[in-house]
């Protein structure tokens, strides 16, 4: 049977609610070198979506920066995103050149059970909008610079 509700003054007829309004029109907009925007709000450092926008923590990788010349994204990170909320995919971006070092991502992806897929920023935005488009439950860990 459908159901109206109201979300921000909008009467929405639904049927089943399973995600966030904003989950639903979650979008991002663009990059470029030390920024993205995502609805119509611009980030100028590497952020998390998951049904909202998170600034990236990298206190789970910085450990490793020496070792890399840049902080990675690690299988730690990850999992710490991805423990209670839990997508069907997760995209990440490398950055603008695709330099971002990745440690233990695609372990902790298995692990979590989601699809993963890894591309260069400005291509990982496209994927995302699409699967977003086709309904898709999914996140995204962006890093915007190199």
């Amino acid at each position: 049977m459908d159901e109206l509700r109201t979300y921000i003054g909008i009467k929405v007829r639904v049927r089943e609610i399973n995600t966030s309004l904003l989950d639903l029109i979650m979008r991002i907009d663009g990059t470029g070198f030390g920024y993205i925007v995502v609805n119509g709000t611009r980030y100028d450092h590497d952020v998390v979506i998951t049904d909202k926008v998170l600034l990236r923590r990298k206190e789970f990788s910085y450990h490793l920066r020496e070792r890399y010349g840049h902080t990675p994204l690690t299988g730690e990170e990850l999992r710490s995103y991805f423990g209670e909320y839990k997508p069907e995919v997760v995209i990440i971006g490398t950055g603008q050149y695709g330099s971002l070092p990745l440690a233990g991502v695609e372990e902790a992806a298995e692990e979590l059970g989601v699809k993963l897929i890894i591309e260069k920023t400005p291509k990982a935005i496209e994927t995302y909008n699409k699967l977003k488009d086709e309904k898709k439950n999914v996140a995204a860990i962006l890093h915007v610079t190199c």
